[in-house]
Order: structure tokens, then C-alpha cells, then sequence
């Protein structure tokens, strides 16, 4: 009875321990880690909403970007508070607070310039019309003149670069002039200086449009800096996760020896026990002991990062807790996988995004640097694709840009071929052991795919669909280069295929 009592004291106070320490891991560590990831995800959140509210065109967008994330930042920090306290995070996310707070009011600035642009616009349109109703046969020259200074107005407005937009406004200025030597007096002056001060006013189409741009360009930078800090704060948070996994593979492994220590002692107490005990004994090691000894084999397995292959069948506390390892190990590896896939693939095309090109492009320019082979970058740009989604809707726009990802994905049949989204409407291929003559042959395959498929684009200045210019770069085989360069050089190849008419593709030269 002394044995018997002894064998089930040492037994039962190891399975006490034990499920003592799967119970902590099940309702303490495990909840604390799927909130951590939670939080990760929910922070990861904070930069497709961020460069949402930056590509809003409307107010009615710009409403729902800014309502979404300032949701998504109260739900992050509600989120934050709940977990932990650290005080280098709560400042990090106090600081992105504010920093969305100034982005916001940009983003409010830039929309606010945009729709007096559009007030003015209207105001000319009016103008056009007027002039078009004067049917007086001596106003012929000056309603020809006007109508052209009309047109010019509208290049400006739709151009994107400063140094050109100030040249227009120039020209245009001048062009009134000419209007003033050719006009007569009456109604044809007061149109014309009415036109001179929607231009030329101190809040005028020529201020506005420079204000636009300058707008535009710290809307980026601050969108940047904005999902900078997000990315480091996402980054702390993948620091926090690992440590508490840390900790909680250190005390699994803990209980792990213990129970191998109290194993063993349990073998000698058997081997001294009568015959009558020995039987009990050997009943109660097949329905207990044994059990505990393969689940922990399991937790020692998967502890060194091995995956275990036995398994626990019944219907007892040793089976609950090993199917509450199982759903912890199972819960913590989809987690990385997911939060994996959000980082390295674009949200809308579900193609590769920026940051896994950049994996990508250095790693196979070392390898080919290394093994002297040459390596082909297509960087491609759908043309037209502002006056796409300004008649389309940004919804077709967006289908428009799924729809071109899947046509350039399809158009690669090796393995090591790749394909990102490089920016809005901007995508790039890799591909390495492919020389010139090979890039150009997808480059035309990809033209005659996107002919074939023919997705409308009416507004167009190329054709009634939607065309890509491509800039093709290929390395030679003892080329030294870098990524940035390589981008750089393609991305004069696209510049040049657009200046030779687009929808063609040029190889940089």
C-alpha cells in the first residue's frame, strides 16, 4: 500500500504540474499572444488606410479614408492598452497620432485647392461659352485666339510638373496679349479681362495650380514619413511577440525535463513493488504514463522547432491539453504566415508589392553579378490610367489594375520569372538568364495580350482600350549594377517609350 500510494503521489502530483502548465499556456499565454497579433495586424491596417486617405480624389472619399482610420488608429491603441504597458510604444503611437493629424489636414488643403481649381474651370467653361455665342463676324480672329487660350488653360491644368505648369501659364500670358493688340473694345475686353483675372488673380488658376503641386508633393513626403513610423511601430510589436513566444517555449521546456525527472523516478518505484502492484502499476502506465511520455515528446519536439508525428487519441485531461498544444502551435504559425503574406504581397492585385521586390531585384543581381549572367527588368505603366479612373470610377480603376496584373502574370512561364506592383499604376518584371532579345519578345507579348483581351478605355489618346508603355533594361553578364540603378535605367527606357507615343515598349540605351 506504502508503493502503490507512493507511485500514485509522484504521478499524480506531475500531472497536477503539468496541467498546471498547458492551463497557463492555454488561458494566459495563448490569448496574450493572439491579442499581440491581433494588435500586429491591426497596426499593419494602419498603412493601407493611410495610403487610402493620400489617393482620395472626392470628399466623399476623403470622408470614409479619414473615418477609417482614425477607427482603425482608436482600435490599435484600445488594442495596445489592453495587452501591455510600455511607454516607448505609447509614445510611438502618440506620435503617429499626431502625424495622421497633420496628414489628414494636408489631405484636407490639397482638396480644398483641387475644388477651387474646379470652381475656376467652370467659371472658364462659362467664359468658352459666351464667346461661342458672340456671332458678330469682326470678333472671328479674337474668338479663335480665345478659344485656343481655353485650350491651353486645360494642358495646364492637367500637367503634373511645376517647372512646365509655370511655362504654360507664361505662354498663356503672352497669348492675352496678343488677344489685347487684336481685339476691339466691348464686350470682347470685358471677357478678356475677366479671363486674365481667373488666370492671373492672387487666387487664380496659375496660384492654384502651383499650390496643387506643392501640396501634392508634401502629401507624399508626409505619407512616407506617416507609414514609416507605422512600420517601425509594427516592427516593435514583432519584437514584443517573439520575446513572450520566447519565454513561453522556455517554460514549456522546463516542465518538459521536470516531468522526465519524475519519470524516471516513478520506473524505480515500480521496479520495487510487489507482483500485485506491479500489475496495477503496469494498467496504470499503459493508460497514463505512457501517454504522458509521448505528449511529452510532443511538447520536446515541437519545443526544438521539429514537427512530431505521434498523436494522442482518448477522451481525458492528457488528450484535452495535447489538443491545446496542438490549436497554440497551430494558431502561432498561422498567425506568421498570415502576417507574412500581408507584408510581402499588394492588397489589391495580390501580386508581390515594393517591399518584396526589393528582396527579389538584389538578390538575383548578387547571384547573376556571381555566376556572370545577365538579368532583364521590364518596368511598365499603364497609359492614360488618371483619365481611366476619373471617367471609370476608382472601383473600375481598381478592377482595371487587378485585371492587368493577372494579363502580365499570365505572360510568364518560368518559375524564376517575377512580377510586382511597383507603384499606382506601375508594375515590373525580373528576370533573370533572359537577354535583350528575350525581354523584348514578352514586352510584345504583353502588348498583344492586353490588344487581345481589349479592356475598354474610350478616353484614351491611344486606343479605345487599355495599353502599357514598357522600359526594358538587361544587364550584360560582367555588368556591376544595383537595383536602384537598374530601376533608374528602366524607368528612362519608359519615359522615352511614352514620349515616342506609348503603348510600345523602348530599351534604355
Amino acid at each position: 500500500m506504502f508503493v502503490f500510494i507512493l507511485l500514485s503521489y509522484f504521478t499524480f502530483s506531475r500531472l497536477l504540474s503539468f496541467e498546471s502548465t498547458l492551463t497557463n499556456v492555454s488561458e494566459t499565454s495563448l490569448p496574450h499572444i493572439i491579442k499581440i497579433n491581433q494588435l500586429y495586424t491591426q497596426a499593419a491596417t494602419l498603412l493601407e488606410s493611410t495610403d487610402i486617405l493620400s489617393q482620395s480624389s472626392s470628399n466623399a472619399s476623403k470622408r470614409l479614408a479619414k473615418k477609417q482610420l482614425q477607427s482603425n488608429l482608436l482600435n490599435t491603441r484600445k488594442a495596445a492598452k489592453e495587452i501591455f504597458k510600455n511607454e516607448f510604444l505609447d509614445t510611438q503611437l502618440n506620435t503617429i497620432a499626431v502625424e495622421l493629424d497633420e496628414f489628414s489636414e494636408l489631405i484636407d488643403e490639397r482638396q480644398k485647392t483641387r475644388d477651387n481649381i474646379e470652381l475656376l474651370r467652370g467659371q472658364l467653361y462659362e467664359l468658352n461659352e459666351q464667346v461661342v455665342s458672340i456671332k458678330d463676324d469682326t470678333s472671328a480672329n479674337w474668338s479663335l485666339i480665345f478659344s485656343q487660350a481655353i485650350v491651353n488653360v486645360g494642358k495646364a491644368l492637367n500637367e503634373n510638373k511645376l517647372q512646365q505648369v509655370r511655362f504654360l501659364f507664361k505662354q498663356l500670358k503672352h497669348q492675352l496679349n496678343n488677344i489685347y493688340d487684336d481685339k476691339s473694345a466691348g464686350i470682347e475686353q470685358q471677357i478678356t479681362s475677366k479671363l486674365e483675372g481667373l488666370l492671373f488673380g492672387e487666387s487664380g488658376l496659375e496660384v492654384l495650380k502651383i499650390q496643387s503641386l506643392r501640396l501634392a508633393g508634401r502629401t507624399i513626403g508626409k505619407a512616407n514619413f506617416v507609414q514609416s513610423l507605422i512600420q517601425d511601430y509594427v516592427t516593435q510589436l514583432g519584437f514584443v511577440t517573439n520575446q513572450t513566444e520566447q519565454r513561453i517555449t522556455q517554460q514549456v521546456s522546463s516542465s518538459v525535463v521536470e516531468t522526465q525527472e519524475q519519470t524516471q523516478l516513478i520506473g524505480l518505484i515500480l521496479i520495487g513493488g510487489v507482483v500485485f502492484l506491479f500489475i496495477i502499476s503496469f494498467v496504470f502506465q499503459q493508460r497514463v504514463l505512457k501517454r504522458i511520455s509521448i505528449f511529452n515528446q510532443i511538447v520536446l519536439t515541437k519545443a526544438q522547432g521539429n514537427e512530431y508525428q505521434a498523436q494522442l487519441y482518448g477522451n481525458d485531461e492528457i488528450t484535452d491539453l495535447a489538443k491545446t498544444f496542438k490549436e497554440f502551435t497551430q494558431t502561432i504559425e498561422l498567425q506568421k504566415e498570415k502576417l507574412e503574406h500581408l507584408s510581402m504581397s499588394d492588397g489589391l492585385t495580390g501580386i508581390a508589392n515594393r517591399r518584396a521586390l526589393d528582396i527579389r531585384l538584389q538578390h538575383d543581381i548578387k547571384l547573376a553579378m556571381r555566376e556572370k549572367y545577365s538579368v532583364s527588368v521590364l518596368l511598365m505603366d499603364i497609359d492614360n490610367f488618371k483619365l481611366f479612373n476619373d471617367n471609370y470610377g476608382h472601383s473600375a480603376g481598381d478592377k482595371c489594375l487587378k485585371d492587368i496584373s493577372k494579363i502580365i502574370s499570365e505572360a510568364l512561364h518560368r518559375e524564376s520569372d517575377f512580377v510586382a506592383r511597383y507603384g499606382g499604376e506601375e508594375f515590373i518584371c525580373v528576370l533573370p538568364r533572359t537577354s535583350i532579345e528575350g525581354a523584348q519578345e514578352l514586352a510584345i507579348h504583353i502588348i498583344n495580350k492586353l490588344k487581345a483581351e481589349a479592356l475598354p478605355h474610350h478616353y484614351s489618346d491611344v486606343a479605345k482600350y487599355v495599353t502599357l508603355s514598357i522600359g526594358i533594361k538587361t544587364t550584360s553578364a560582367n555588368e556591376s549594377t544595383t537595383s536602384e540603378l537598374l530601376i533608374k535605367q528602366a524607368d528612362h527606357a519608359l519615359y522615352a517609350a511614352k514620349k515616342a507615343g506609348k503603348n510600345r515598349y523602348s530599351l534604355y540605351a
